[in-house]
């Protein structure tokens, strides 16, 4: 479970950085309920906690869905004071991927209102602070218009990598997706293909009779990015 820490504990760190959280900004009628997701553009991570304030006047959390985050991962008990702590490590599941989901609030507003102006990442009962490569960051909330649901092709992992590795990928709109793979000649090694709904998605990829630098192209109707791996004997 998220423990709440004492602030002082954290003051006296130098934040070298912060974590952006991105979330897509709505304007709920009361008594509309809606999904709100978490994400990050951040794969150096390896551990984040923090308080998640929201005005509890105008907003229930209905439920939290996990994501990479799991139930274990949050503090429900100060839901009434309009508080939701979480602490999350990557020794408990996996490393973070680029552009992952975290988690999911199931919201229901109780007044009209708009999520930018009703929830915040705070220090109050569990200091937030996310921790990449030695260093201590701050962590911060960022509300856009759908910012989590840019087409985009992540690095694979792992990488290098023997036998099999995971694609992530994030489409804005449900998507036939093909996936070459081909050598450093331009010769092609496999190809997968599918169809995929909107948001973040995974190919896994093994059988490969191929070994060293490797390309793989991701492709839709309006999108096409490249990457590079590496494929170890």
């Amino acid at each position: 479970t998220a423990q709440a820490n004492a602030q002082a504990q954290s003051e006296d760190r130098t934040k070298t950085g912060s974590l952006i959280l991105q979330a897509e900004e709505a304007e709920l009628q009361s008594g509309q309920t809606y999904e709100l997701t978490l994400r990050s553009p951040e794969a150096r991570i390896v551990g984040y906690q923090f308080t998640l304030d929201f005005d509890a006047e105008s907003l229930e959390l209905v439920e939290v869905k996990a994501g990479l985050a799991s139930e274990e991962n949050f503090g429900l008990a100060l839901l009434e004071e309009g508080a939701l702590t979480t602490s999350w490590n990557e020794a408990e599941v996996r490393s973070l991927r680029e552009g992952e989901e975290l988690f999911t609030l199931v919201l229901r507003a109780k007044a009209p209102v708009r999520l930018s102006e009703a929830l915040s990442i705070t220090s109050r009962y569990t200091a937030a602070e996310a921790y990449a490569e030695g260093e201590v960051w701050g962590v911060e909330l960022s509300f856009g218009q759908d910012q989590g649901q840019a087409f985009r092709l992540y690095q694979n992992v792992p990488n290098p990598f023997r036998g099999t590795t995971t694609i992530g990928f994030q489409l804005p709109e449900a998507s036939e997706v093909t996936l070459t793979i081909t050598d450093v000649s331009g010769k092609v090694v496999k190809v997968l293909s599918g169809e995929y709904g909107v948001g973040y998605q995974e190919i896994e990829v093994s059988d490969l009779q191929a070994r060293g630098v490797l390309y793989y192209q991701l492709e839709t109707a309006t999108h096409t990015a490249t990457r590079k791996m590496i494929i170890t004997n």
